[in-house]
């Protein structure tokens, strides 16, 4: 029986087709749409998920029969929500209206908090944070995040960690659908986000959405959870979401500048010292060589969440203690490289 789960899990078969070709299967379904947004000349590839290393160096495919039978039910339901979540994209959905009112929205919101959501705000995705080759069916969209355990998350990295982060995509999942059958119910066209991948990327369109600020491992660090959160949005066509245009938190790029516990305490030394400027115009904060490799042979590490300040410390006490500190280094970046022009 054992041998039976895991392999339904991790089998040898499983591993070669990869996360990418399972991802890039989901993505297809949007062309069942009537109409697409599609990236601009500045838009990246998403990342890769398959590094090509050997099946017996994937630390999931050698999990224990206890770690199996803990993990099973969690893959299973955010597999499920996965596929519910791609079976949205099967037509397209003729909206009969387009306009919220404010009722509507903190009844969206209300929805999203009682099914674990730690935040929800709204944006516009522009141009170059829609992957190349993907496509949307709506530029304006929801975006939310989920917490993720501090006590597991600070014993990365290890399998209760990853299983805790597994658990946040089933919480991704379920939000985003269930927002989704609310939305729709209510006249308005609606399309969840994959939980994992995405035709979009995730932690840019949550730091133009405000949610929070990306920082010098990549990552999005949130006033509500730190760097402990997994993020994912829902495409509308509603034209009057209350979008706010300034985000609050920039100040966190100067503590980091200062901090760089990420930097010195990362096992595979991928994170740059300096965040990169590329000729885009987007900012590259790790060398994703070097992270995915450690990452899949390491339980996804995520050892930058853990030893952020942010993650086991609250926002507004480093904020009191840091914020116009006279000789805090500047986080080197110009800000207007990291939100280039909406396009």
């Amino acid at each position: 029986m054992f041998k039976q789960i895991r392999d339904i899990l991790f089998s040898k078969s499983k591993v070669k087709r990869s996360l990418d070709t399972t991802l890039d299967a989901f993505d297809q379904k949007i062309y069942n749409l009537d109409s697409l947004i599609y990236p601009n000349e500045a838009a990246d590839p998403r990342a890769t998920f398959d590094r090509g290393l050997p099946v017996e160096q994937h630390s999931m495919a050698s999990l224990t029969l206890n770690q199996t039978l803990q993990f099973a039910p969690t893959m299973f339901h955010t597999q499920r929500h996965s596929a519910r979540s791609g079976r949205y994209y099967e037509r397209s959905f003729v909206p009969t209206q387009h306009e919220v009112s404010p009722a509507f929205i903190e009844e969206l919101e209300a929805l999203a908090y009682r099914l674990g959501a730690s935040d929800i705000k709204y944006v516009q995705i522009p141009g170059d944070s829609i992957f190349q080759g993907k496509g949307i069916p709506y530029k304006n969209a929801i975006g939310f995040t989920v917490n993720m355990d501090q006590a597991n998350i600070e014993t990365d990295p290890s399998f209760e960690a990853f299983h805790k982060v597994i658990d946040g995509y089933r919480a991704l999942g379920r939000i985003s659908n269930a927002l989704t059958d609310l939305l729709r119910a209510n006249g308005f066209a609606a399309y969840p986000g994959q939980s994992v991948g995405g035709l979009t990327d995730y932690v840019r369109i949550a730091e133009l959405a405000g949610l929070g600020i990306i920082d010098y491992h990549g990552l999005l660090i949130s006033p509500h959870d730190g760097a402990r959160l997994r993020i994912n949005v829902v495409y509308t066509n509603i034209t009057n979401l209350p979008i706010v245009q300034e985000n609050p938190h920039a100040w966190v790029h100067d503590f980091c500048a200062m901090c760089r516990k990420c930097v010195r305490k990362c096992p595979a030394e991928a994170i740059y010292q300096q965040p990169q400027e590329e000729e885009s115009g987007h900012v590259q904060c790790i060398d994703s060589k070097k992270c995915l490799d450690y990452f899949t042979m390491n339980y996804g590490c995520a050892v930058c969440v853990a030893v952020c300040p942010f993650s086991h410390t609250s926002y507004e006490q480093i904020k009191q203690r840091f914020k116009g500190h006279p000789n805090a280094p500047k986080y080197m970046i110009p800000l207007e490289a990291v939100h280039p022009s909406i396009g």
